[in-house]
């Protein structure tokens, strides 16, 4: 398991985008960390996420390796004065979450990393 820390927003719609730039990147799933390292060259490599103090938003990226591999995304919101992690979403495959929360103004880039054939009304939690 690798860790990052990006000090940024943290909310959900950047960081679809980020996850977005990354897959424009390199698409291929087994290659996001990697990809995500050089779209995001701000990233820091920590060793547990409570070294990340600060963070209000954290999230997992797994690959999933099954017959077509893809990656699952889930996050947790840490209100601020917690110390306790809320699920926000998920878990979902990227796609899902890139869609539900890239901004329209986006459409562009999230046509570039949905697989063909998506279908807008997939379903998503959180």
């Amino acid at each position: 398991m690798r860790h990052l820390y990006l000090h940024h927003d943290g909310y959900p719609t950047g960081a679809a985008w980020r996850f977005a730039e990354a897959l424009c990147e390199a698409p291929e799933p087994a290659s996001f960390f990697v990809a995500f390292l050089i779209t995001q060259p701000n990233a820091v490599r920590i060793q547990s996420p409570e070294q990340a103090a600060d963070a209000e938003y954290s999230y997992r990226v797994q690959l999933v390796p099954d017959a077509e591999s893809h990656l699952q995304v889930q996050c947790w919101r840490r209100i601020p004065g917690s110390d306790s992690w809320n699920p926000r979403c998920g878990p979902m495959p990227m796609a899902v979450f890139i869609q539900r929360f890239l901004p329209g103004d986006a459409s562009q880039l999230t046509a570039a990393v949905l697989p063909d054939g998506y279908s807008e009304t997939a379903p998503a939690r959180g």
